[in-house]
């Protein structure tokens, strides 16, 4: 019976048999990631390289009054059931709406003045008639549901964390019903697309939760890393995944630069609108000349064969969207919405409607910016904290949990 590599190195670890060596060997290939990225034209280098040049600037941003504050529907039906799986902790759960005086004057009256229907209630019956309801979809978008019935949210006090949520059956219903079928390398590039641009929102989510962990005795949140290689970091695709959409952002950011340079970021509040401009300048000088162009959205849909794969893929990105809308926890559901709405506008960037291929005539929402922003913001977190993770891990890390054995680092 042949012995794998991994199992001959814990079993040199374990009996003691050149013990340091191994478990350093183990470490660093089991948990550094490196080498080209499947599809893109971008290595896991040139992505970390570009992150790291850009992730201080971005978290910067994300404290700015403008980028702050996002408006979101959380009572939009649920197109799939009443009830689901609750979170374990409700005060963890709730969101924390913002006080009229949080919101930008020139912002509170706006959706009071537009004269708005009420939202449309979706039949719960939706998962036979939704896919193909005869409507053809002309370009990518997220419909814009944060109307007359949406709240404004500070995004600071509701960061994506911890709270207890089970949101299993969520991700259940995406994989099984918005996606595309098949192993990946039997799919095509489009599709193949679309599924790992959700396999890596999922892989962000779950590296969020993670890094922001607090169980019910803890008081503080602190990074568990047991968690982290249950979800993420025992799947390196998954991570791969990551990097993936994490391409797709920053093409679409760069694609889109002179639009969010001379976007107006005014507020009100002097101060973080100087700042808020500073700090988009220093972001587009920061852009890695090796990573001008990582995702090349022009291979795709590049012929009318494909207009039907298109389609379902601007459906499933609708389809989810609407999902969103069943997370009981409402800070789940303020994050979960951001980011596809988020994911949503990257690529109405990228693929834009006919007739507005040049990006100056893409007409992208405040909301949308700041969906769009604050994904970005948040793939590119995920990136530093998987390094962490796995730095941490590989290098530094006293204690490092491996499929349930615990194994101790000592110190040289």
């Amino acid at each position: 019976m042949k012995m794998s590599l991994e199992l001959f190195l814990y079993f040199c670890i374990i009996c003691n048999i050149g013990a340091p060596f191994a478990l350093d060997f183990l470490l660093k290939t089991r948990f550094e990631h490196y080498g080209k990225v499947e599809d893109i034209c971008a290595s896991i280098d040139d992505l970390r390289e570009s992150n790291n040049q850009q992730i201080d600037a971005l978290s910067q941003l994300s404290n700015t009054t403008f980028f702050k504050i996002f408006r979101v529907n959380l009572n939009a039906e649920c197109p799939i059931w009443a009830k689901q799986s609750i979170c374990t902790s409700k005060s963890r759960c709730e969101s924390c709406v913002c006080d009229e005086a949080e919101v930008p004057v020139k912002w509170r009256d706006e959706y009071k003045l537009k004269n708005i229907s009420s939202p449309v209630v979706i039949d719960r019956e939706f998962v036979r008639e939704w896919k193909d309801n005869g409507k053809k979809l002309d370009q990518f978008y997220v419909e814009e549901d944060e109307n007359k019935e949406g709240v404004y949210v500070n995004l600071k006090l509701n960061a994506e964390s911890y709270t207890g949520y089970q949101g299993q059956s969520i991700w259940g219903h995406i994989y099984r019903e918005n996606i595309f079928k098949g192993a990946l390398e039997d799919l095509s590039l489009e599709e193949r697309t679309l599924n790992r641009m959700i396999s890596g929102l999922h892989t962000s989510i779950s590296i969020h939760v993670s890094w922001f962990f607090r169980n019910n005795q803890a008081s503080e949140k602190r990074p568990n890393f047991k968690l982290f290689f249950e979800k993420v970091g025992n799947y390196p695709s998954r991570i791969e995944n990551l990097y993936f959409l994490y391409s797709i952002l920053l093409r679409a950011f760069n694609r889109a630069s002179h639009v969010i340079q001379n976007y107006d970021y005014e507020t009100g509040d002097l101060k973080s609108d100087i700042a808020t401009n500073e700090i988009i300048n220093r972001l587009i000088q920061l852009r890695n000349p090796e990573c001008q162009n990582p995702f090349r959205e022009d291979e795709l849909f590049n012929d009318v064969t494909k207009d039907s794969v298109k389609q379902q893929f601007m459906t499933y990105v609708q389809n989810i969207s609407r999902i969103m809308n069943c997370e009981e926890c409402q800070i789940c559901k303020v994050n979960g919405k951001l980011q596809i709405y988020g994911i949503g506008t990257a690529l109405k960037i990228l693929f834009p409607q006919k007739g507005k291929d040049n990006i100056t005539d893409i007409d992208i929402k405040r909301n949308e910016l700041i969906a769009f922003v604050n994904t970005f913001i948040k793939i590119s977190q995920s990136i530093k904290f998987c390094l962490l993770y796995t730095s941490d891990a590989a290098d530094d890390l006293l204690c490092v949990d491996l499929g349930g054995r615990r194994i101790i680092k000592k110190k040289k």
